[in-house]
């Protein structure tokens, strides 16, 4: 694996363009102006972190996760990792990895006691090559990860 220095930073207004055709290359997005409202939204909220990655001024792919609040239970902060994505011909080259510490590195500052996500199957093996494990599936077929801050 050839590793690419790659610049992940918070996601801003003048990205959007190359922030949907990202969301395009993923697939299931619904229409631009919907996306866009809700990116326009997600990026100026606290609760929301969308990181993208650069590679000499083309953005290659993008993550996103979301402060949920305190827990009902405990009052600690969960925080939910949603996306993370990379244009097939920058994939294994670190810039995956870069954007997940980016959102390890956001949940942290910002008091979450928990970071919890599901994995497509066929990522698994990129967040064990991270050091995860996952925990019994909370949903079939999509392996539940979960890193405890506390």
């Amino acid at each position: 694996m050839n590793k690419i220095e790659a610049i992940v930073r918070k996601a801003e207004e003048t990205d959007w363009k190359p922030f949907w055709d990202l969301l395009h290359a993923r697939g299931a997005a619904d229409d631009e102006v919907s996306a866009k409202q809700r990116f326009i939204t997600y990026i100026s909220r606290p609760d929301h972190f969308l990181p993208i990655a650069l590679l000499e001024d083309r953005t290659v792919g993008y993550g996103w996760a979301q402060d949920y609040g305190p827990h009902l239970r405990t009052g600690k902060r969960l925080h939910r990792f949603h996306d993370l994505f990379v244009l097939e011909e920058f994939r294994k080259k670190g810039i995956a990895a870069a954007i997940f510490h980016e959102i390890q590195e956001w949940s942290m500052m910002n008091g979450a006691a928990w970071l919890q996500w599901n994995a497509n199957p066929s990522s698994t093996s990129f967040y064990k090559r991270l050091g995860f494990e996952p925990i019994p599936e909370e949903e079939e077929g999509f392996p539940f990860f979960e890193i405890d801050f506390t």
